[in-house]
């Protein structure tokens, strides 16, 4: 057994961990070695050995002293001879230790042998015990030199005390003995404890180094992913932009009604393709919580009205009736992220029709202010029960979650509706019951100080009689309050099949007192219709003063027509329908509608409006004759250059009212384009600012930003739509 410690585990052989341990035994005994000659003197100052044996005093100080160098050489010089050898340093330090404390074994020795118990002898073993328990702790990892470094200078003098009969002194010396032991036994225990709990830290430390590793290439490797999720989905969506742009152009020729349903699947199934290649890239940004906000003001009630009927389309088509109301008080104009806001309800709408299926979805929308110029906006829908029941939220809040349906996923709608009312300072929840699926997404604006009024009723509304026959249906109840906003007396009527009698008399009151009459059919269902039509027919009133607007579904418009036969002078309006909508269609079909100033100035009949000269910048021979085609389609001459090069060989000989990059490749890059067209338009043509309009794939937020601060005006996100195309350029030139 070695009289020292020696490395043995695997953490004792760790530098790092045995140089905190080491640095800690030198700085403690720096310490130690300073109180121990304080010690000694104030002994020999307030005994007396100094007058008994002088000589042997001062044998016993110059040796502690010569010792007390030797230690200190090896403490006050640890960092330098540590890095030579930390084994050699500790050994050598250990043997300079412990004979060290054999020399103080020898001066306590020799008080006890010379002086007996006096105060001096006393003052020096109390010291020496409390010295040794304060330095336990520090040399405990090394327990082997602990003990001899306790035992060396405590046994000798407690079995002097023993051996000289006194009871004191035998009480010292077994109180010693018992101290030593203890002490040891001690020390072996705290040895181990300490050494498994470095090894435990340093296991968890290379863990923990491991999984940052890892994580690091984890990280990496998504990065990697979501770029080639963004750079894949930008080529899908310039590939169906061209088949859109091509459908859209093919619509437009003159074609058999089987050709054209054929030309509608496809532009639905194309549709559906951008639709998914849009959700993977934005839920590859919502995973990693990288979604950039862009705040300005916006109509809040328009971007709502637009996303709500856009999202109506999908549900209509899978025969799922889709309603919503927007409460009064919503403030008109808001500061946000008019692109997200839009996001977040269509992705929330189009999973709630997945899930739904069949039946009726209603929609809500209401505003709660919080401060004067915050508030939370609550967006609630509802189906019927008659669909699917939502699943737990750890199944379907995934990225490719299905329902048991032949629809596209839904997790990945709800999951990128959940991320963005989080990143807009709200939440998402869902809640199931019997009676039906609830959604209800919070997300938070600021309120404009100057706000637009979205509709002032008109007055001629007021109390007009409304009577409201409808089937069934979650929408009926918001459509009669909608009608009391107006200042309407609304009588509701529910047609059932046993109620023929009791419909016939409400309509001839109806007719009798001219009521407007408005009618909700359900959807899949035209009994109502038939019933109204017949009674119309058969009616030998005069029902020609009887206004009449039916608010029908999917499927109805059809139908409707044997209803404007009997009644003509009726009126059809689809569903869902706005608050403005409904508002101008009573006063059309009750008062004629209202006049209103035109904007535009009038130009003699000479004056024909001359047609704009574009400049479309485009690489892709692929893309051009599309983008060509769609450009002279609307009116104007288009000219294309290949490249920028090219480009800024053309502009100088012809006059061009806008120019079209197209910009198929990053975001660094279009951005260059659009600089280089504006430092040419800065050297040549300083007083004339030609609009630009880029033409992009790139659904990244970053996109915006960069192009803009190097020029761009405007921008387009591909596949074009001839609606957004001419609207835009509208926006920009004016009408041709």
């Amino acid at each position: 057994m070695p009289i020292f410690d020696r490395p043995e585990l695997k953490v004792q052989k760790d530098r790092r961990a045995c140089r905190a341990t080491d640095t800690r035994i030198a700085k403690y005994s720096r310490r130690g070695m300073l109180l121990s000659l304080c010690a000694f003197l104030i002994a020999a100052v307030i005994g007396d050995l100094r007058v008994e044996a002088p000589r042997l005093l001062l044998i016993l100080g110059i040796g502690l002293v010569l010792l007390t160098l030797l230690r200190g050489y090896y403490v006050f010089r640890f960092g330098y001879l540590y890095s030579t050898g930390p084994q050699r340093w500790r050994r050598r330090y250990f043997l300079a230790s412990t004979i060290g404390a054999a020399w103080w074994g020898v001066i306590l020795f020799c008080h006890v042998w010379l002086l007996g118990f006096a105060p001096e002898t006393h003052f020096l073993w109390l010291y020496t015990v409390i010295f040794c328990s304060s330095v336990t702790t520090v040399f405990a990892p090394y327990h082997r030199f602990l003990s001899w470094f306790i035992a060396v200078p405590l046994l000798p003098a407690a079995v002097m005390a023993i051996i000289s009969g006194e009871l004191l002194g035998t009480i010292y010396g077994a109180l010693t003995f018992a101290f030593v032991w203890l002490t040891a036994h001690q020390a072996r225990r705290e040895s181990e404890n300490y050494w498994d709990r470095l090894g435990a830290m340093q296991e968890l430390q290379q863990r923990a180094s491991s999984l940052a590793a890892a994580r690091k290439h984890s990280e990496a490797a998504v990065e990697l992913t979501n770029e080639f999720v963004a750079n894949i989905g930008q080529e899908f969506r310039s590939q169906l932009s061209d088949s859109l742009g091509a459908l859209a152009l093919l619509e437009a020729e003159p074609l058999s009604e089987r050709q054209r349903e054929w030309v509608r699947l496809a532009k639905t199934a194309s549709s559906q393709q951008l639709k998914l290649v849009d959700n993977v890239g934005l839920f590859t940004r919502v995973a990693r919580k990288d979604i950039r906000l862009r705040q300005g003001p916006f109509n809040l009630v328009k971007t709502i009205e637009k996303s709500f009927k856009f999202a109506a389309r999908a549900a209509h088509r899978q025969r799922l009736e889709f309603n919503f109301q927007i409460d009064d008080n919503l403030p008109v104009m808001v500061t946000g992220d008019n692109r997200k806001t839009a996001q977040l309800i269509r992705n929330l709408v189009d999973s709630a029709t997945v899930i739904a299926q069949v039946g009726e979805l209603w929609g809500q929308v209401s505003f709660t202010p919080v401060t004067s110029a915050e508030g939370q906006l609550t967006i609630s829908l509802i189906d019927d029960g008659r669909g699917e029941i939502l699943p737990d939220e750890s199944e379907l809040f995934g990225a490719f979650s299905r329902m048991d349906t032949a629809q596209v996923t839904t997790g990945l709608g709800l999951s990128i509706a959940k991320g963005l009312a989080e990143a807009m300072g709200g939440y998402l929840q869902l809640h199931s019951t019997p009676d039906g699926n609830r959604y209800q997404a919070v997300v938070k604006f600021t309120m404009e100080p100057n706000q637009r009024v979205y509709l002032t009723p008109d007055r001629r509304l007021q109390d007009f009689e409304v009577l409201l026959l409808h089937q069934k249906g979650l929408f009926v109840a918001g459509l009669a309050q909608v009608l009391r906003s107006f200042g309407m007396e609304v009588a509701t009527f529910k047609c059932v099949a046993d109620a023929g009698a009791e419909m016939q008399q409400a309509l001839q009151l109806a007719v009798e007192r001219k009521q407007l009459v408005l009618l909700a059919p359900a959807m899949g269902d035209n009994s109502l219709l038939d019933a109204v039509s017949t009674f119309f027919r058969e009616s030998t009133a005069d029902t020609s003063q009887c206004p009449l607007i039916g608010l029908g579904g999917y499927g109805h418009k059809s139908d409707f027509t044997q209803v404007l036969q009997a009644l003509p002078g009726s009126q059809y309006l689809g569903r869902p329908v706005t608050r403005k909508e409904l508002h101008d269609a009573l006063i059309a079909r009750l008062f004629g509608g209202v006049k209103k100033a035109s904007r535009r100035i009038v130009t003699s009949g000479g004056d024909l409006p001359r047609q704009y000269s574009l400049l479309l910048i485009e690489e892709s021979r692929q893309h051009q004759g599309v983008t060509e085609e769609m450009l002279q389609a609307l009116g104007y001459r288009v000219d294309v250059a290949a490249s920028v090069v090219d480009a800024l060989e053309q502009l100088p000989d012809r006059h061009y009212d806008l120019l079209l990059v197209d910009c198929q490749q990053n975001t660094e890059h279009s951005a260059q384009i659009i600089e280089s067209l504006r430092h040419w338009e800065t050297d040549n043509t300083p007083d004339d600012r030609l609009p630009i309009i880029a033409l992009t794939s790139t659904t990244e937020e970053q996109f915006e930003g960069r192009c803009l601060a190097a020029g761009m005006d405007d921008f387009l996100t591909k596949p074009l739509s001839k609606d957004a195309l001419r609207e835009t350029l509208e926006r920009w030139l004016g009408n041709v």
